[in-house]
């Protein structure tokens, strides 16, 4: 018989959250310490609003003093040194999730620096690394995948894009059926819902945790479509498509087209916010559709404070709150 793992809704109770502190000057020309402000803040944002424990790997003691200067005393942070590249761990690594008897499993996918774009140096041990901390049992996964391109309720509903899961930067030649049966061999799952394609100028090609989240078990938040919107096509399919599937649709506005200081466009969202065990830690980009989104982020968490922060420095890196972290759920 096939054991599989169970992959829990982010609102589940967690031990600890789990983030990277930045630290390739080359991965962050001219914003290096601005990105490490954000995931300083985010830190504090987790371990006081959120009320959850904090892990943040360094690379070496210099990294780490620079941390500490930038965060201060925290009593529920601790630091890990390790190697690591960046500080996607919702990417680099595992998915935590709960065996049959309740232990922690780690789903592994193979990982390829999102299609062959980022490889930088270790990323590719996180996930074998973390699961060894964490005294989990292994659950590989042979299809190249990263975690933000998965969204689940806990309890066998999941969402994922095309535009990323089949990819043929990542699993050429993969079809849906495939994908499907690979996934489900390793997770417990009773509904895939498949949407096509996620923001444009995402460099992870449309994860879903910048489209679609879940905030119940059968209710979504997305980002409504209007004809000024960046996205105004993909988000009125992802609109359309979750209505399909039958599931509660709430509607965040659509977040306004940023660009770097070189110009680029940045995919910009109000999704990819952190489920913290008493907070929900959202990215605002300081512009009116700010408190639109976070008054409607409250009403949907009714029970958790919606704490909002300023996230353009780290979207330059492509990313936001979700996209740098990852839950480690307590032992049921």
């Amino acid at each position: 018989m096939i054991e599989r793992l169970r992959l829990p809704a982010e609102w589940e109770p967690h031990a600890a959250c789990w983030l990277a502190f930045p630290y390739l000057e080359d991965e962050w020309p001219l914003h290096l310490g601005a990105a490490q402000a954000s995931i300083a803040a985010l830190c504090r944002a987790i371990a006081e609003a959120g009320n959850e424990a904090v892990r943040l790997l360094v690379r070496d003691q210099e990294i780490e003093a620079r941390a500490r200067s930038l965060i201060g005393d925290l009593a529920n942070l601790r630091y890990v040194t390790s190697d690591y590249g960046d500080c996607w761990l919702r990417d680099t690594a595992p998915l935590i999730g709960h065996t049959a008897d309740g232990e922690l499993g780690a789903l592994c996918f193979e990982f390829n620096g999102w299609g062959g774009k980022y490889e930088t140096p270790f990323d590719a041990g996180v996930s074998r690394w973390l699961t060894g901390q964490l005294r989990a049992r292994r659950f590989e996964c042979p299809i190249v995948l990263e975690g933000g391109a998965l969204e689940t309720n806990g309890q066998g509903t999941f969402l994922t894009t095309a535009s990323c899961a089949l990819n043929p930067n990542r699993n050429p030649g993969l079809t849906r059926d495939a994908f499907e049966k690979a996934l489900g061999d390793r997770v417990s799952i009773e509904r895939l819902i498949w949407l096509d394609e996620g923001l444009k100028h995402d460099h992870t090609d449309g994860h879903v945790d910048m489209i679609a989240r879940f905030v119940g078990l059968d209710t979504v938040v997305c980002m409504r479509s209007n004809p000024s919107a960046p996205n105004a096509e993909a988000l009125h399919s992802i609109q359309q498509k979750l209505h399909a599937a039958r599931l509660n649709v709430v509607s965040l506005p659509a977040a306004p087209a940023l660009r770097a200081p070189n110009g680029e466009p940045l995919p910009a969202s109000y999704c990819n916010f952190y489920i913290a065990n008493s907070a929900v830690i959202v990215p605002t980009y300081g512009v009116p559709e700010d408190e639109t989104a976070l008054e409607e982020l409250s009403k949907a968490f009714a029970e958790r404070q919606v704490v909002g922060l300023p996230a353009a420095d780290l979207l330059r890196g492509g990313g936001a709150f979700h996209c740098v972290t990852q839950a480690e759920p307590i032992r049921s």
